[in-house]
């Protein structure tokens, strides 16, 4: 009897030491896959989401879509910046090129429970077809490798509650213009005496003192070149931009995600 029961306790032992190897090569495994994917050579970083689910609906997340067209953006050089034009102007375009020409930008508004219209998606559009993938617009310098936790990315850093697209060489015109308004109006404000009248005039109500406006397309002094900005959803902060990628890798739209709906998971 004392024999077996000595046996047993073998067996158990024996049994007990091989599950834990089991489960320590299983988790030594996981950390193994887990480092092999923070350091493996990436070539591209996608959106956490599918942004057709805004485009395709009417609502979103039991909130109503409401599309504003707010007219064309020139595009000659094909080099286009994403920022917030009143802060950060020069900065450096996105690293991929499109064709020149003339594309329309549309905001995709919801309207919150809480918080009252908000725009949550800017998109700059090149042509009709439908994107696939969405691909992180980076600049250059910015290394995609250097994102190792999900949900990381480059994007553009809002402080005056304003996003935009334009060309680069509009870019050029616009800091010009810029350096022109505050030599002849050395205690001027760039934004009271100039840009909040043409806010204005994309009121929804224009009887409404309250009501602001929330975007601007604005064409340039003496120039054919136009630049945008718009209300970033809830105001300042950090704001990824993705190419809209089509079925034959080509690119089809840019949009700005303003973390409104679609919210990656915590």
């Amino acid at each position: 009897m004392k024999n077996l029961i000595i046996n047993c306790l073998l067996i158990l032992s024996v049994v007990a030491c091989n599950t834990q190897q089991k489960n320590n090569e299983k988790k030594d495994q996981e950390m193994l896959n887990i480092f092999k994917k923070k350091n493996q050579k990436k070539s591209e970083v996608l959106s956490h989401t599918d942004y057709n689910k805004v485009f395709d609906n009417d609502s979103i997340e039991g909130m109503p879509i409401t599309v504003i067209d707010i007219g064309e953006l020139k595009v000659p050089s094909g080099k286009i910046v994403v920022c917030d034009p009143l802060v950060t102007p020069e900065m450096q375009p996105l690293n991929q090129e499109v064709k020149s020409g003339e594309y329309p930008i549309k905001i995709y508004e919801v309207k919150t429970e809480n918080s009252g219209d908000r725009y949550a998606i800017a998109k700059l559009q090149f042509n009709n077809h439908r994107a696939e993938k969405w691909v992180l617009a980076v600049r250059e310098g910015e290394d995609i490798n250097e994102l190792t936790e999900e949900g990381d990315f480059f994007g553009f850093p809002v402080d005056a509650g304003l996003g935009g697209f334009f060309d680069i060489q509009a870019g050029v015109e616009y800091l010009k213009f810029q350096e022109d308004f505050y030599k002849s109006n050395s205690n001027g404000n760039i934004y009271d005496d100039l840009f909040a009248m043409e806010f204005k005039k994309s009121a929804k109500d224009q009887n409404d003192p309250n009501d602001y406006g929330n975007w601007v397309n604005f064409k340039l002094p003496n120039s054919d070149l136009n630049i945008t900005m718009f209300q970033s959803g809830y105001g300042d902060g950090m704001y990824p931009a993705y190419w809209g990628i089509d079925k034959n890798g080509e690119i089809t739209s840019l949009v700005i995600d303003f973390f409104v709906v679609l919210l990656p998971d915590e």
